[in-house]
């Protein structure tokens, strides 16, 4: 019996216990500690005990795989997986570092039960393009094609546009594009996706990690008695992300002829648009990745180690 356990150590710290390639167990950390949107604190304070741990101490693992985004100092992610893996026991390790996109596709592919799918994942950022300038661009959306053997990736946007890297502004064209390893890449300074709604959450003065409330905000309108300039932020967000999400599956259906698209990436936590995009595309099969932010990536890692490891690289 092949026992696996993905754990993200970024965002929305998740474990993902796998038994004979199937599911079994799904925690994600700020359940049990009750801090929502939770992300690990330094990895330093050796007393921080993860509780969910403690659910597989009797559990000798094939393998334990974690995901995180780049965080630039690798010494920290080293430091995250040695105090988790004082609490299981495992007779591998494999760590996936900025490779974001994919495990949320992979997620999504996962649940969704399709054969083959085309994998769409919008967030706020994931994984960084480092440039020879030292710029540093995140990922907001990805093009993936996925089946039971293989991933290909089509395409990947990455931004600068985030407010940790306005000083890189006048160094870089508003657009830069070409292909690396048969991707087509995106530069560029544009805020799309989720990020764009967390840049007008606070904006609109809502607290940190609440863009999901400016989300629905346009669609509820009626029922909130809500300020006016509020109301048109919310209103501007979802009329402008949903037709980069309609440009964004023009664009994927251009590379593979597949109807099965799936939505994954904290963007799609967005119910509102992802209904009016199944409605504009009335001949595509649409599937919503049922965990859709960053937690969902510790499915994608594990079931990537199950079933697409040989075809992957590191």
């Amino acid at each position: 019996m092949k026992k696996i356990l993905g754990v993200n150590i970024s965002h929305n710290v998740s474990f993902s216990y796998f038994k004979d390639n199937v599911l079994k167990e799904y925690y994600e950390e700020d359940r049990f500690n009750k801090i929502k949107h939770f992300y690990p604190p330094h990895p330093f304070f050796e007393q921080y005990e993860y509780e969910v741990l403690k659910k597989f101490k009797d559990i000798v693992f094939d393998a334990v795989v974690f995901v995180s985004f780049d965080r630039g100092d690798p010494l920290i992610d080293k430091a995250y997986i040695d105090n988790i893996l004082k609490q299981v026991a495992t007779k591998n390790v494999k760590f996936y570092n900025n490779q974001h996109h994919v495990f949320h596709a992979i997620s999504g592919f996962y649940f969704s039960k399709f054969d083959e799918a085309i994998g769409l994942v919008c967030d706020g950022g994931g994984e960084i393009y480092h440039t020879s300038n030292s710029i540093n661009f995140r990922v907001m959306e990805s093009i993936f094609y996925i089946n039971k053997n293989k991933i290909k990736c089509f395409y990947k946007h990455y931004s600068c546009g985030r407010n940790d890297f306005w000083e890189n502004f006048h160094k870089i064209p508003s657009e830069k594009n070409f292909k690396e390893n048969n991707i087509d890449i995106i530069l560029s300074n544009k805020i799309c996706c989720g990020y764009k709604f967390n840049l007008l959450a606070l904006k609109a003065n809502f607290n940190n990690h609440e863009e999901g409330q400016l989300m629905g905000i346009a669609a509820y309108e009626k029922k909130h008695n809500l300020n006016n300039n509020v109301l048109k932020i919310a209103k501007k967000a979802q009329k402008e992300t949903l037709d980069e999400r309609i440009a964004l599956v023009e664009k994927a259906i251009t590379y593979n002829d597949c109807k099965n698209i799936i939505l994954s990436g904290g963007y799609h936590l967005n119910c509102a648009n992802n209904f009016k995009l199944v409605k504009h595309f009335p001949k595509l099969n649409f599937f919503v990745d049922p965990i859709a932010h960053d937690g969902g990536t510790s499915v994608g890692a594990a079931y990537n180690y199950i079933k697409y490891e040989e075809n992957f690289k590191n």
